[in-house]
């Protein structure tokens, strides 16, 4: 989702026009901007929070040529994300599923019991039903050989 698409989103939601929700968003990412820009720390809860980081100094390798570069020390940002976010997302995964079921206390087993049973009701088996025969994979397509360039292609 862009921009634009945002704005049409927000002022389909709420009774606000497109130039309204379109002031509001470019206030709220300058706002953030700034915030975090002088140190401090932008928090929305259940959604996330903005901070700004400190690098250090250090010498990195230029992949080309193999030589030694001194990369000064510098700041960045960076987004943590709320832990209502993490789960919204998750149940799209399906896993928020399994989170909550993890959470849940489980069920004890019941001890087994060394009684004896009745003679006339014993246990019955049930038969396992038969397992489904995967679908066989396709081999993958052999691949055509490569073309040979000509010589007035290769040189130049």
């Amino acid at each position: 989702m862009n921009k634009t698409q945002l704005v049409d989103q927000i002022s389909s939601d709420t009774a606000m026009g497109k130039p309204e929700v379109e002031k509001v968003i470019k206030a709220f990412i300058n706002t953030v901007q700034q915030s975090v820009k002088k140190g401090e720390k932008v928090s929305l809860p259940g959604f996330g929070g903005w901070s700004q980081t400190q690098r250090k100094a250090r010498t990195a390798r230029n992949p080309r040529t193999g030589a030694a570069v001194k990369v000064p020390a510098g700041k960045g940002v960076k987004f943590t994300t709320g832990a209502t976010f993490k789960d919204i997302v998750a149940a799209k995964r399906g896993t928020a599923a399994a989170k909550t079921a993890a959470k849940a206390p489980a069920k004890k087993a019941a001890p087994a019991r060394a009684t004896k049973a009745p003679a006339k009701a014993a246990p019955v088996k049930a038969a396992k039903a038969p397992a489904k025969a995967a679908p066989a994979k396709k081999a993958a397509p052999a691949k055509a050989p490569a073309k040979k360039a000509t010589a007035k292609a290769t040189k130049r």
